[in-house]
């Protein structure tokens, strides 16, 4: 069979697009520790497709993941996240906070060209505290925010551990409302694409790329 070097063009392009895009499809999850009770595990990967990165392997590139827990009294402290085959153990709490803000500066493509990028790794399990993007549960409604400022016209993906996902956009107010189609751990996802340039241990880079979750039990 023969192809026109257009064609292969076209192709090779997409698979370029699509390769790259992967760098920043995974993302940190939080999921409780149903046997004690009294960890929690923080996982690397894609929720969806049952993905779980492992150490030694791609965990390995999360770097120093700072944890906050916040206990019954409400009362927040910071904890040692300890890495684990295919996840860091950490203490549970009423509200679990994990930033990964030391991520080297990494180089994706776009449009066929090379951009330099600051990659933001967050995830939540409970209500309390902030982050620079956030998304926060109140019943039925999620709301997404960027260093405290609401995030409108955002997509906001729901993810179930068989697969099932929906997408919504939030309002003008950066929220969203939602339901679930039954009981479960879902992974609520979003990103966010910040302009900023800067520098980070030496290399520079032209934006910064944000990636948060919520996990909720239904």
């Amino acid at each position: 069979m023969k192809y026109s070097f257009s064609f292969l063009i076209a192709t090779i392009t997409l698979f370029s697009a699509l390769f790259s895009n992967q760098a920043f499809a995974r993302s940190l999850w939080i999921e409780g520790d149903v046997l004690d009770g009294l960890h929690s595990k923080l996982y690397f990967g894609e929720y969806g497709e049952n993905q779980r990165e492992s150490s030694p392997g791609e965990l390995d590139h999360i770097v120093s993941p700072s944890v906050s827990v916040f206990d019954t009294e409400g009362v927040e402290k910071e904890v040692t996240a300890e890495k684990s085959g295919n996840h860091f153990v950490i203490p549970s709490g009423r509200t679990v906070l994990v930033q990964a803000l030391n991520q080297p500066v990494e180089e994706i493509k776009r449009d066929g060209k090379s951009i330099f990028v600051k990659p933001y790794f967050y995830a939540r399990l409970g209500a309390e505290g902030s982050m620079p993007l956030d998304i926060k549960q109140n019943g039925n409604k999620l709301s997404l925010y960027f260093r405290n400022k609401p995030l409108a016209d955002a997509s906001i993906r729901i993810i179930a551990s068989n697969g099932w996902e929906r997408r919504l956009r939030t309002n003008e107010n950066g929220e969203v409302t939602f339901t679930l189609p039954g009981l479960g751990i879902y992974i609520v996802e979003a990103e966010y694409e910040n302009n900023q340039p800067g520098e980070f241990e030496g290399k520079a880079y032209t934006r910064e790329i944000h990636t948060a979750t919520l996990s909720i039990y239904q």
